[in-house]
């Protein structure tokens, strides 16, 4: 009967203790014995500090976890391991999240909003939420250009500022300056005395073109007054002198014409020849009267 008992002892101990392993193999995985899942496959550009294991949470809520990473051409994709039973929809947003100070990582899934759903196995494409490992390697770039920085100035500075000749052209530079600036203020302490006489002799001149002008501001106009008035009577002179000008036009028309008697003298030249002749007669009578008197004899019969 000893014997048995510890048999029996021996060998619930071995039955308890296999049943602890199971139970402690499935509290690692974190699975349930029993619970269905689907798988997803998810491409990334990187996954930074992503691991297997990590887990999956939808919406904030934990419905699997990574089950796979393997480098695909120039890209990474990640095995999901998700609950059966939930549904992602196309709209769906996926990342690789940061959820700890040293570097840890999650998936997270934000449901979207679209009536069609991705099939169970489907590819879907995820992005990557920078964190600590990213914010470490851009500390880290930005070190090396701080110091590169700091080099280039130590340079710039010991090859300008650091050198002696650089202090005793700067010192010249200065004296220099200080000078000009003196010169300068005797200039304007000069100068200035001038420049408000000048000034004032300028705003003494305006004044008196603005009497000047508001004087013969009444001259001015009544010249130009006049001026309009001549204008007018000068416009009606040149209209008379138009009128007078046609009725020239036409009688010179008229006297010109072999019509009117003047024109047919004008044009007659035996009229002319004879009327000639006659003066000439006639200048002779005259001189003849002159010279020796009238002598009149009258026949009666």
């Amino acid at each position: 009967m000893t014997n048995r008992k510890n048999n029996i002892v021996v060998g619930l101990f071995v039955i308890l203790s296999l049943l602890i392993l199971l139970f402690g193999v499935y509290f690692l995985k974190e699975t349930v014995p029993g619970r269905k899942s689907d798988n997803y496959h998810v491409i990334f550009s990187q996954v930074s500090t992503l691991q297997d294991g990590d887990p999956v949470k939808v919406n904030g809520v934990k419905m699997g976890k990574v089950q796979g990473i393997e480098l695909q051409g120039n890209k990474v994709r990640v095995n999901l391991k998700l609950d059966r039973g939930l549904r992602l929809p196309k709209d769906s947003d996926v990342r690789i999240q940061n959820i700890g100070l040293m570097g840890e990582r999650q998936i997270g899934i934000l449901l979207g909003k679209s009536p069609e759903y991705w099939p169970t196995g489907a590819e879907l494409e995820g992005n990557l939420d920078a964190g600590i490992a990213e914010a470490m390697g851009v500390a880290g770039e930005v070190f090396v250009e701080s110091e590169t920085l700091v080099h280039s100035l130590r340079n710039i500075m010991d090859s300008t500022v650091g050198k002696p000749e650089f202090v005793a052209s700067f010192n010249n530079v200065v004296s220099q300056t200080e000078e000009l600036s003196t010169r300068l203020n005797s200039f304007i302490t000069e100068i200035d005395p001038k420049v408000k006489h000048s000034l004032a002799n300028l705003e003494d001149a305006s004044s008196r073109v603005h009497i000047l002008l508001k004087d013969q501001e009444v001259p001015v106009k009544n010249i130009i007054q006049n001026g309009q008035e001549v204008s007018g009577k000068l416009r009606e002179v040149v209209e008379k002198a138009d009128r007078v000008a046609d009725e020239m036009n036409r009688l010179l028309a008229k006297v010109n014409s072999s019509n009117s008697t003047l024109g047919a003298m004008l044009n007659d030249s035996t009229f002319y020849l004879e009327l000639r002749g006659t003066l000439n007669s006639a200048d002779s009578l005259f001189r003849h009267i002159e010279k020796k008197g009238l002598d009149v004899n009258v026949n009666l019969f």
